[in-house]
């Protein structure tokens, strides 16, 4: 262990006695120079003071300690700090501020005191800038640790509100959304987004992404994926669809717009299977369909597959390829409300191959497309294949 430099040790009984009034002045400069600290807004003047008083006394301790510095009290200093979200860099400014009035009232009572050369003087000034850079690293380490430790237990704390709003559980709708700082009524969206691997997060950073376009969010990590209820400006997800959709390194799915925040489980269950109709492997953003015929298939997917199957006969059969060419060919047609030659336009063929086609397709599913119960029963099956991977 060194000995404390001549100087302090000739000083520092001079400069104890005037603890006090130096832990004044140093107070004074930090406000005056700090609005943050005028302001009060995390440290009390008499925390302030506190801290230079013990600030102090740690520079001015001449006695040898066991690990060569006394930083609990700095320690102690970043961990308060930390918690209550102080900012560090102006932290870390009104520290050097105190530490360059410390020095200014050494320096003047070591030039008064005419018992200090100018050697012992530099040995001094070594000695606390030496002790300045400590005490600023174990303070800014332990802000550092205090405040990870703060946005720990805000994140478990957020995810287990979304937890709450996802699955229906504890907590009234109205106290969880106060305290996830979402509306309980407007315009909202549930996303699920597919992880790339369990405990790693699909969507890097995309809260701020989404607040930038006015949407706020809370999110929750999953096994499989992860979860994010959007509260939307107005009733059109296109813009915060595409903002995920940028960010996604894989499948994603996106329930409809609904209106109350108690809806968000059926939501989520309909963002997941939005999802599993995207190919495994896929990068792709997929919204769920909001029509009846898509809300019954997600109600009951495995009776949705069976009959999906059922329908479909033999088309299933055909070479991957061939089913595609099929079944858009049907798709089309029935969006232009069975018209051979808007098909034809949309699709670039001509109308006899959409006409040869659709023959194809009530062929192999034994289904005349003439008769409204066959075209109901292929429009719900169509759904459960878009919807439901299982049905091939």
């Amino acid at each position: 262990m060194s000995e404390p430099p001549v100087a302090l040790v000739v000083l520092a009984p001079g400069l104890r006695a005037r603890l006090g009034e130096i832990a004044d002045l140093i107070v004074t400069r930090i406000q005056d120079e700090f609005p943050v600290y005028r302001a009060q807004t995390f440290v009390s003047t008499d925390e302030l003071r506190r801290t230079a008083v013990e600030n102090v006394t740690y520079l001015l301790r001449t006695d040898a300690l066991p690990d060569g510095d006394d930083l609990a009290a700095a320690r102690r200093t970043g961990t308060v700090r930390g918690r209550t979200g102080a900012p560090l860099p102006e932290l870390l400014a009104a520290f050097r501020r105190g530490f360059t009035v410390f020095w200014e009232v050494v320096a003047d009572a070591a030039i008064a005191s005419g018992e200090v050369g100018r050697r012992e003087l530099a040995d001094l000034a070594t000695h606390v800038l030496g002790k300045a850079d400590r005490f600023t690293a174990a303070v800014t380490e332990s802000y550092r640790d205090a405040a990870a430790e703060l946005l720990r237990r805000h994140e478990q704390e957020r995810s287990a509100l979304v937890e709450a709003l996802t699955t229906g559980g504890r907590g009234s709708v109205w106290e969880i959304a106060s305290r996830l700082d979402l509306p309980t009524s407007g315009a909202f969206v549930t996303v699920a987004a597919e992880v790339p691997a369990v405990g790693a997060v699909a969507l890097p950073g995309i809260a701020p992404k989404l607040r930038a376009a006015d949407v706020s969010s809370a999110w929750r990590l999953l096994p499989d994926v992860e979860v994010g209820v959007l509260a939307l400006p107005r009733p059109d997800a296109a813009e915060a669809v595409r903002i995920v959709g940028s960010a996604a390194p894989a499948r994603v799915g996106v329930s409809p717009v609904y209106p109350a925040l108690e809806d968000t489980p059926r939501a989520l269950y309909l963002a997941r299977v939005a999802l599993r109709s995207a190919p495994a492997g896929a990068r792709a953003v997929r919204r769920f369909d909001d029509t009846p015929l898509a809300t019954l298939v997600a109600a009951a997917p495995d009776a949705a597959v069976r009959i999906a199957r059922q329908v479909l006969g033999t088309l299933l059969e055909l070479r991957r390829d061939e089913q595609d060419v099929l079944l858009e060919t049907l798709e089309t047609w029935m969006g232009t409300g069975g018209s051979a030659a808007d098909t034809a336009e949309r699709m670039h063929v001509h109308p006899n191959t959409v006409r040869h086609r659709l023959r194809r397709v009530a062929e192999r599913t034994g289904r005349d497309l003439d008769q409204p119960t066959a075209l109901a029963e292929l429009s719900a099956a169509l759904h459960a294949l878009r919807l439901l991977p299982g049905v091939r």
